[in-house]
């Protein structure tokens, strides 16, 4: 059952977007026993979230990214889209810095791994409550020569991270639902960044796509 609470206007009032009830129930106890927040709804989808978000206004939405119906990511690109001020905090269990980048480009302000301890949780909704923003740091390495042709070829074609990670799936010969089962996605977002780099490199269908792949084993 879906749970809502009049907004309150002393408190920071959060959107909870979970598909598991165990992790929202943890969330609501967590964050609902805080001082300075407030749950005021939680929703088990995106689709569910959209829908709320057309009549209320949350200061925070904390949103999983793995989901039905509507995942994480199209959930926010579409959120954004109709109210670019809002703001939102994804937790995920996949964390990568090419899924961080591609998130950064939908707008989001926030992204944490999902089992990240209360503290950070707390800190990454006050920071971004503030007008700020929390993505989780990166130790940097040495880079190879294989991410160095990356980079030659990201620069080239002004591809990002994500793009490049879907590329080499392609070339591996995966499908469009086992390219957004392993990326934690849906297939729409996976079909919307297919999309997006055949516009880029300025080929034609799946095929063109696969053939790119194939003739850039540097990626």
């Amino acid at each position: 059952m879906i749970e809502t609470q009049p907004i309150d206007a002393q408190k920071i009032n959060l959107l909870l977007v979970d598909d598991h009830q165990l992790f929202i129930d943890g969330l609501r106890s967590i964050l609902g026993n805080h001082p300075r927040f407030a749950v005021c709804h939680t929703a088990r989808d995106g689709r569910e979230a959209l829908q709320w978000l057309q009549y209320h206004r949350p200061d925070v939405v904390v949103m999983d990214l793995n989901m039905p119906k509507i995942d994480g990511q199209q959930a926010a690109t579409k959120a954004l889209a109709m109210y670019p001020g809002l703001k939102i905090l994804v937790v995920s269990m996949y964390y990568t810095a090419s899924l961080q980048e591609s998130l950064q480009e939908t707008g989001v302000a926030g992204f944490i791994p999902k089992d990240s301890d209360a503290t950070v949780l707390v800190q990454a909704i006050e920071q971004i409550y503030s007008g700020g923003h929390f993505f989780m740091t990166y130790v940097n390495r040495p880079s190879t020569d294989d991410e160095n042709g990356q980079k030659d070829i990201r620069q080239k074609y002004n591809l990002t991270k994500r793009e490049v990670e879907i590329i080499r799936l392609v070339r591996q010969n995966k499908t469009t639902q086992e390219i957004a089962d392993q990326l934690f996605v849906s297939p729409f977002t996976i079909e919307t960044h297919r999309r997006n780099i055949c516009v880029k490199l300025d080929i034609k269908g799946n095929n063109g796509l696969f053939v790119f792949a194939q003739q850039h084993v540097e990626i």
